[in-house]
Formats: C-alpha cells, structure tokens, sequence
C-alpha cells in the first residue's frame, strides 16, 4: 500500500514535475515543480486529465496519443503546453503503481523539462551547418524550433537586437517583439509552424522590434520554413526600416508643408482677383485715355512713356490672368462645360482678334476650316487656347504665315474628331527645346528666338491644363528655322437641327 505522506514527501524536493493520477486517470497529486514549470496550480490541476491540461489534444496534430496511460511503464519524448500559452519540450517518465494484491492504484509521472537541453542541441547542429552562411547574409536572421525558441541568430542579429547571441539561444522569440505586440503572437506562430511557407519581405505588416534596452524600431520580416533532419525551423529574417521611416516622415512632413502653401497661395490668388486687376485697370484706361489726347495734347516722349505704361500693365495684367486662372484649375475651381460649339466660328472670331498685330509684324493670319466644324468644347477655355498658340505664333513668326486650322479626323474606335490647332513659318525648335515645354514659368531659349519676343513663360502650361480639361493634350512638331505646329484632338459633335424641324 502506497504511504502517501511519504510520497509526497519525497515528491514535493523533486527536480521534476511529479503528478500522480488514479485509477480513473484524474489528477490527485501535483508538485511544487509542477506548478511552476506549468504555471498550473495544484487546485486547479487535481481532478483533470493530465493531457487535458497540459496537452491541447485537437490542436496538436494527434501528440494527444502520446499523453495516454501507456499499457507499460515507459518514457518518451513531448510538447507541454503551459498556463500562459508557451511550449515546452518535456521527457516524461511513467510507471504504474499496483496494490500488494496487485490491483492498480494509478500512475506516476515525472517530467522533466529539457527545453533548454535540446534547443541548445539544435543550436550547436544548426550553427555547425548555417552560422557562417547566415552571417554573409545582410539581414539580421534569426531561427526559431518547433516551440518558438530560438535557436540559432546571425551576427547582423546581434548588432540589431544589442543582444549576444548566448543571451537569445534558447529563450523565446517574444524577447524580440514590443511587450504590447507578445500576446497572442505564440498562437500565430504556431499557426505558421503548422503550415509553412514563405513570405516575402514586408508583405503589408506593419511590424516593430526591440532592443534589449528597450528601444522599438520598425522592421521589415520575411519568413521561410528551414527544413532539416532535426526536425523543422522557422526562419526571419529582418531588416530594420528605420532610417527609411525617417524619410518617409520627412516627406510627408515637407508634402503636408507644400500643399499648405499651395492652398494659401490659391486662397491668396482667389481673394485678391479683385484687388489686382481693378488697380491694373484703372492704369490701362487712363493710359489708354491719355493717348486718345483727350485731355490734350501730348509731346513725343509723353506718347511714348504712355505707351509704355499700357503696354507693361497689359503684359501684368496677362500675367495675372494666367496665375488666377491657374490656381483655379489646380485647386478644382475651373470647371468646363462641353457642349455642341461651332470651331469654324470660334476660329473666325479669333483670327479677326489677333488679325492686327499679324498685320503689324507684316504676316499673313489664314485660316483652314472643314464644311463642318462641330466640337464638344467650352467656348471660353478653347478660345483662350486658340489665342495663346496663335500669339505665340505670331510673336516667333517674322515672316511668313500663321495658320489657324480645323482638321477633321477619325478616333482610335472609329468616333468623329477634330483636330485643331496652329502652325507658323517661324523660328521653330529643336528637340531640346520641344523637350522643355510645357514647363511653368520657362522659356525655350534657341539662339533665332527674336530678341523683343517677351513672355512669362506660363502660355503654354496654361494651354496644357485647359486641354486637360476637355480630356486632350496639347501636341507639337516643331523644326529648327522651318516653324512650328501646335494642336490638340476633340470629340465632334452633330450639327444642330434646322428651325421648326
């Protein structure tokens, strides 16, 4: 007859977990080693089933057959599962008791915890085989066995993480991670462990390390299953981002900056709208006033400082034009209407506009327009391109011609199209030059370009963006002395219906 006083005597200085369980195969005794290598008290332990409790059976890929009382006493090798979720590796020992009248009274076991023991042998093995191809690698890498403790870190880990590879082998891979990112982070490895495969660096995690001194910095992780005789490992390896965090903040910080400053430049354009053409205004018309000698007579030089004056105050008042027209399209306060517009007309009235100043500079402003001229297009936005290009045009032309034309085409699917545009015999460009236009604030600067040609260099930008709007963009071919040929590509539209049809 078992002395249980006895028993628990010599049961409680044991090294080992020592548990004993009944004839029922319940839990009536449980060490002090027991407690605290489970985490399991022992008024929680008696009365359950040793593999319940230590041993999740339906999730352990069928270990549970080992937990059951063999038939013999016997030893063997398994995976313990503690109150907190960690894994041991754990040699268990058992022997069935029996009655003087040979009855049986139950079984004893004893388990040793051998964690360290045999990570520390897979340590030495791994490292005999992959230490000096892990450290070539430029990621810290770090290599965790079946219960997610570590095995085996690179010398890139080592600098990383400030931690000696004797302080990591062997304790679990969590020492690596933020305490707020440990739990629940055990079921996901063995989610993994269970099913491995690879993934690739980064993979849309956001993942953060840590230091032994505490410190968290961001990290990139790519995992692989390593599979070897000893059995299968989980490889990471890990790449600190921090310095590309940096940038990235920086960027963001000198992006919300800009966009700050653009909206208050447009805040600053569209409340001044006013402030700056009505000044500008009231200078050209009395400019304008006093030319028309209506308050006298002028002498040569007045004339010619008025002349001056207005002609600089348009120029501005262009300019400002064009900004406050800017800020509009790229704060989305532009909007256009496409609707059924005659070209051929708008075209017309374009030409008899700009019909002097070709007459000034002795050219000839043609026109080339198809029987029919229907576009879907914002009249004012087309009207302010058409005038642009042909400006530009007439100030780079200094003999010759400048056509406006209307060129009816077919679409990439077959649709009706015009293409309208503008074409001089002027001084044309060279590839380099056609490279850079389009450009905010630049001028193409070829060594024929007319010396009193003036411009802010906002034309054709402003051009590109009304383009934009109707869903085009501006073209252009372009030949060095020869002139120059400048378009974009409109949806066509029907003809209006008749009167009382």
């Amino acid at each position: 007859m078992l002395d249980a006083a006895l028993f628990e005597s010599i049961a409680e200085e044991s090294p080992d977990g020592i548990v004993l369980l009944g004839v029922d195969g319940l839990i009536q005794f449980w060490n002090r080693t027991a407690e605290a290598m489970f985490g399991h008290h022992r008024s929680h332990a008696i009365g359950q089933r040793l593999h319940d409790l230590i041993l999740h059976s339906e999730r352990e890929e069928g270990r549970a057959a080992a937990w059951r009382p063999p038939n013999a006493d016997t030893s063997f090798d398994a995976i313990a599962r503690c109150a907190d979720g960690a894994l041991l590796y754990v040699n268990v020992a058992s022997r069935h008791l029996r009655g003087r009248d040979g009855e049986p009274m139950g079984e004893v076991y004893n388990l040793a915890d051998v964690t360290q023991l045999r990570t520390r042998r897979d340590a030495q093995l791994l490292g005999a085989r992959y230490q000096e191809l892990f450290d070539s690698m430029p990621d810290a890498v770090v290599v965790v066995n079946g219960i997610g403790r570590i095995a085996l870190v690179n010398r890139q880990a080592e600098v990383m993480f400030n931690y000696r590879a004797r302080e990591l082998v062997g304790g679990p891979l969590e020492t690596l991670l933020p305490e707020r990112f440990r739990p629940g982070h055990g079921q996901r490895r063995e989610r993994y462990m269970a099913s491995p495969h690879t993934r690739p660096m980064g993979a849309g995690l956001s993942l953060s390390g840590r230091r032994k001194g505490g410190e968290e910095f961001p990290v990139e992780i790519s995992l692989s299953p390593l599979r070897t005789d000893l059995g299968q490992f989980g490889l990471s390896a890990i790449r600190d981002i921090s310095e590309r965090r940096r940038v990235e903040r920086a960027l963001e910080e000198k992006n919300l900056e800009l966009e700050r400053a653009n909206k208050a430049k447009d805040r600053f354009l569209a409340t001044m709208s006013h402030e700056l053409r009505t000044p500008l205004n009231a200078i050209i018309g009395f400019a304008g006033i006093l030319l028309m000698r209506l308050p006298g007579p002028l002498t040569v030089d007045q004339e010619k400082q008025l002349n001056m004056v207005q002609s600089s105050g348009k120029h501005l008042l262009s300019l400002i034009n064009d900004l406050l027209d800017l800020a509009k399209i790229d704060s989305g306060g532009m909007q256009v209407q496409l609707v059924p517009l005659d070209c051929s007309a708008l075209v017309e009235d374009v030409v008899t506009t700009l019909g002097p100043s070709a007459s000034a500079r002795g050219l000839k402003l043609q026109t080339r327009l198809p029987p029919s001229g229907m576009v879907m297009a914002d009249r004012r936005a087309l009207q302010q391109i058409l005038i642009n290009l042909a400006n530009n045009a007439i100030k780079f032309t200094e003999r010759g011609r400048v056509e406006v034309f209307v060129e009816p085409v077919d679409g990439v699917s077959g649709e009706p199209r015009l293409v309208v545009g503008v074409s001089d015999t002027g001084v044309g460009m060279s590839e380099e030059d056609v490279a850079q236009l389009f450009q905010p604030f630049t001028q193409v600067g070829n060594l024929s370009r007319p010396a009193s040609v003036e411009g802010t260099g906002l034309g054709l930008y402003l051009c590109r963006k009304l383009a934009e709007l109707h869903g085009s963009n501006i073209e252009v071919t372009s030949q060095l002395g020869v002139g120059s040929r400048f378009w974009l590509s409109l949806a066509g539209a029907a003809e209006p219906a008749e009167a009382g049809r």
